[in-house]
């Protein structure tokens, strides 16, 4: 095996542009680098010569800038030389043949004496050697992320950039020690016989035609009873393979992430092929982590199970009832006559009411009566009654769940614990002993009324006793529930753990207290920013209150609800916006000179541009890129956009394209890693462009859910009538008021997006920083309100009928005037005070990433139980709404820029559909991570082409501007780069054959391996 220290991983122009100006430095740099201050111009001066004076200042500005000198100060850009030598009071071309004469070398030196520079050795190599150790071992980041890091620390630090190809060998060569670590510590871990055990993974099994590896790392897709066994079976022979053993708290989670990711990717074959200790490594990384993730992915199968069969069960609840609705209405019918007779009787002072009865057929309203109760039982009933029905499915999952997984429990959840505990009992205890023994010693405190009720029935075959079907059954749906609020986890999951364990803890919190502070801009006592917070909510108030009068969207409307009549706002639509002439002509004009282009070459001229397609590397880490694998990654990525397949993008005849080449890019290189590594770049180039400063400045961001339907059951897709006809997932993207999606979470189609609102905001690796954040109603809740707040965001969702929402005030004595009845909500700020800390704390984790918003959520919320936490959460949330629609209400300007960014993305939406053509628009991807991948290639060629029209609406607006047209800024902040009439998605097709064929000759027949492939 080849030192991985001997592998290069700078490209030819990478190595150019090494201690170079690769481009003009702008205003910016010039004034912070090429500036000379008093001391600096008396150095200069002190130089014999206008030249000798000229070139000291320029060789100055440049170390500082680029941390070393060029051989020749004379190719510094001319902008810089000019910037200098106005400061000396020289003429630039003074410095012409400084760079032939021996005295820049003196300059040199006496730059670095003055100003303290050294060269990359002694001390200054070992300081490098161990930020770089530091940086490899906490890390997992790229050698050409590892150099650009090292080139700007030695630049902060004052030491001259060494060659190129030194810094590489450096980098290389400690990556390749920090490895070696790395697979040592691993493959230390296991005991002999967890090595035999880990080593069987490989070969292919003699009953299967996989290997035990391939087998393990594939997700769960069977949504049934069986289906939840097998992924009990299969988080049980991972947990065999003895990973809750091993301590490997010493290595960083990205090392081990990075080695199972490895191992969950390539062949087996590639992974037996790695010479030792790197092979072991990889096996154990493997068990470590895929061991946590089946057991996650098994809870997941239980989860959608029960949902499933609790649909199923409302369903069929229903259609019960609409097929007895005919009896019922019948039966209700004749005791209605009945009671009008009696009651009849009753009125009549000399009536006799038992004489009524004998106008009445009594067996008939015994029947109906009988009728009655069977059918007229509460829905929630019908629902448990159809749901028990289901024991045979719910059985075995329940019971191998609770006994393989190691589930634990907050003190709430005690007696779901103790019946869980009691589960392997169940059977003895009822064989055992008498039915009427059984109340007291059969746990029912985590079930609801309506499953006591079942438990303990009073009349059919159980009356009297126990219905264990109804017991199982209800304890199933009672840890389905619990799972979701995380009173019940398996510590350690990443999705069904505890994320209260994540929240920063004792030590951990005390000494971020003070830096989590200053990040939010937020006091460590309450005091003061909720009494600044209150203080905006009066200004709101009174600021709308002052202006109803001369508000023509707004009015108060007295309503009659719950028979009491109330005020409620009333807001009209807003009106469309006209478009001047001016702006039609101006769009007719781009449109007409925008290039057509094809989408392969639409994402090969990207790259060129930005380079994107540089930042896929090889899943093993390796560094060496093969020819032509632009060209295949540009083909993977429109198979994969337009859903089309990579079998349509196969040319054996053309660089780049084989059917080989094609799988091998795809299989190593297209990941969630390296597609967020491309985006960003990207997203960071747009930013750039002058005219998109037109569309905004990044500050303002929207999200917005794109539903795909999943016929394949997979694991996660769900059900959503809202959105799918069957099952689905949803797309939720960001996008930056700049037309750039900066970020995108794939959820299942049951989950509510408002969950991973914050997710896509607090981790996302652009330049981007947007403060305010455009949503559409249904995430308006007062717990996502309350942590924007906390977490110095503003939330501005669109509100369909915000006249509806309670208004909430700090101050009870406050007078509003027209308000005062609107605002009748109190803000309880006690139990904020109360809670501030825990407040910081909370946010503080979200801050830095210790806990994702959608694991902490469910917690908060407790399933409309919130807990003391969320309800201080939510009471902050309370303030932040109602200041919020005080300016909603106030603000047409506020209400339209929400909207424009909304509409912005579902305009951008439309695109995506455009692009995402193939198979009727359907994800038919098997697993989750080839879902998430696809989607991930969706949205970088969404970014790619949105990037590209707006590099041509530059020029063509540029070349408007070159023939004398006026083009106005409000016109240029109109424009939209979501245009896709000019790019052809389909491609071509061409028609022409080989001579063999045009002869008549038959083409050759697939192999079974290309069958397979294919």
């Amino acid at each position: 095996m080849g030192r991985v220290g001997q592998v290069a991983f700078l490209t030819d122009e990478q190595r150019r542009n090494y201690g170079t100006f690769a481009a003009v430095p702008d205003d910016g740099q010039l004034a912070g680098y090429f500036l000379l201050d008093r001391d600096a111009r008396r150095r200069a001066m002190a130089c014999r010569g206008a030249r000798s004076q000229l070139g000291y200042g320029v060789q100055l500005g440049t170390v500082r800038f680029l941390g070393t000198f060029l051989d020749n100060p004379e190719h510094a850009p001319a902008e810089v030389v000019a910037y200098v030598a106005d400061q000396l009071g020289h003429s630039p071309s003074v410095l012409a043949g400084y760079g032939a004469e021996r005295t820049r070398w003196d300059h040199q030196n006496a730059i670095k004496d003055a100003y303290g520079y050294n060269d990359l050795k002694g001390d200054a190599w070992w300081k490098l050697a161990r930020w770089l150790w530091d940086r490899c071992w906490s890390g997992n980041e790229r050698p050409l992320a590892l150099f650009d890091l090292a080139t700007l620390h030695l630049v902060e630090n004052k030491v001259l950039l060494p060659g190129a190809t030194v810094l590489e060998r450096m980098v290389t060569s400690i990556r390749e020690h920090t490895n070696r670590k790395t697979w040592r510590t691993l493959a230390a871990q296991p005991d002999a016989a967890q090595r035999t055990a880990l080593t069987a993974l490989l070969p292919v099994e003699d009953s299967r035609r996989t290997s035990k590896l391939d087998r393990l790392r594939r997700s769960p897709r069977d949504i049934t009873g069986p289906g939840a066994g097998k992924a009990i079976d299969r988080y049980i022979e991972l947990n065999k393979l003895g990973a809750h053993a091993w301590d490997l708290s010493a290595i960083p989670a990205g090392r081990l992430h990075a080695l199972s990711r490895h191992a969950s990717s390539v062949r087996a074959r590639a992974v037996a092929d790695l010479a030792e200790p790197r092979r072991m490594a990889t096996l154990v990384a493997f068990a470590a982590s895929m061991r946590n993730r089946a057991a996650d992915e098994a809870i997941e199968v239980f989860d959608m199970l029960m949902s499933d069969l609790a649909r199923t069960s409302a369903n069929l609840a229903a259609k019960q009832r609409m097929r007895t609705l005919g009896d019922l209405d019948s039966s209700a019918l004749m005791l209605r006559e009945a009671w009008i007779t009696l009651s009849h009787a009753a009125a009549d002072p000399e009536g006799d009411v038992r004489g009524g009865f004998d106008l009445l057929d009594i067996t008939a309203m015994h029947q109906a009566a009988r009728t009655v109760g069977e059918l007229a039982r509460p829905e929630a009933e019908t629902i448990a009654a159809e749901l028990t029905a289901r024991y045979r499915t719910i059985n075995q999952p329940l019971r191998r769940l609770a006994k393989h997984l190691g589930l634990e429990g907050v003190e709430e959840a005690g007696p779901l614990m103790e019946a869980l505990a009691f589960l392997p009992k169940l059977e003895r205890t009822l064989a055992k002993s008498r039915q009427s023994e059984l109340f007291p010693s059969v746990p029912v405190k985590h079930l609801g009324p309506t499953w006591q009720t079942r438990v303990f029935p009073t009349e059919g075959e159980h009356a009297g006793g126990v219905d264990k079907h109804a017991w199982i059954v209800g304890t199933a749906e009672a840890l389905r529930g619990a799972l979701r609020r995380h009173d019940v986890f398996v510590p350690g999951l990443d999705k069904w753990g505890d994320p209260r364990k994540a929240l920063l803890q004792d030590d951990a919190w005390e000494n971020a207290r003070t830096r989590v502070c200053r990040s939010l801009g937020l006091s460590e006592k309450p005091g003061g920013d909720l009494d600044r917070w209150c203080g905006e909510l009066d200004d709101d108030y009174r600021r709308l209150a002052a202006g109803l009068a001369d508000n023509p969207h707004v009015r108060i409307e007295q309503r009659t609800e719950n028979g009491k009549l109330r005020d409620h706002l009333v807001l009209t639509g807003l009106d469309k916006l006209t478009e001047p002439v001016s702006l039609k002509d101006l769009r007719e004009a781009v449109d007409a000179r925008i290039p057509t282009v094809d989408l392969p070459e639409l994402l090969l001229e990207v790259h060129a541009w930005t380079g994107f397609l540089h930042h896929f590397h090889h899943v093993s880490e390796a560094s060496s890129r093969a020819e032509h694998l632009v060209v295949s990654l540009a083909a993977v990525l429109v198979a994969e956009a337009c859903n089309i397949g990579i079998q349509s993008m196969v040319s054996e005849d053309e660089p780049g394209r084989s059917r080989d080449q094609l799988f091998w890019a795809e299989q190593n290189y297209l990941r969630a890693e390296t597609l967020r590594l491309a985006n960003a770049v990207l997203v960071d180039y747009q930013a750039t462009l002058p005219i998109v400063g037109h569309w905004g400045g990044g500050e303002l961001a929207s999200a917005d859910g794109l539903r795909f339907a999943t016929p394949l059951r997979v694991l996660n897709s769900g059900p959503n009538p809202k959105y799918f006809a069957a099952r689905g997932i949803t797309l939720y993207n960001y996008l930056s008021d700049q037309y750039s999606g900066f970020n995108h979470i794939v959820i299942p189609g049951t989950r509510r997006d408002s969950l991973y609102l914050l997710d896509g905001i607090l981790d996302q690796p652009t330049s981007l920083n947007p403060t305010e954040i455009a949503t559409d109603t249904a995430g308006a809740s007062e717990m996502i309100f309350g942590l924007f707040r906390l977490l110095g965001y503003q939330f501005s969702p669109r509100l369909a009928d915000a006249g509806h929402t309670l208004l909430y005030r700090a101050d009870p004595a406050a007078d509003y005037g027209p308000l005062n009845p609107l605002t009748a909500g109190r803000i309880r700020m006690r139990t904020i005070t109360e809670n501030w800390d825990d407040l910081l704390r909370l946010a503080g984790s979200l801050r830095e990433g210790t806990v994702r918003a959608s694991q902490i959520l469910p917690v908060l919320a407790g399933q409309g139980r919130p807990s003391p936490l969320g309800r201080a959460v939510m009471q902050i949330g309370r303030l932040d709404r109602s200041a919020f629609l005080a300016r909603y209400y106030h603000s047409e300007l506020f209400r339209r820029k929400i909207n424009t960014q909304l509409n912005r993305q579902e305009s951008r939406h439309e695109l995506a559909r455009r692009i995402f053509y193939g198979q009727k628009g359907e994800l038919r991807q098997k697993y989750k991570e080839g879902q998430e991948d696809q989607l991930s290639a969706l949205g970088l060629v969404l970014n790619a082409c949105v990037l590209w029209n707006s590099v041509y609406i530059q020029e063509a607006v540029n070349q408007l501007r070159a023939e004398g047209h006026h083009v106005s800024d409000a016109d240029l902040a109109r424009l939209s780069p979501l245009g896709h009439d000019h790019i052809r998605m389909i491609g071509r097709y061409h028609f022409r054959l080989s001579p063999e064929l045009a002869a008549g000759k038959l083409r050759p027949l697939r192999t079974m391996r290309e069958a397979v492939v294919s």
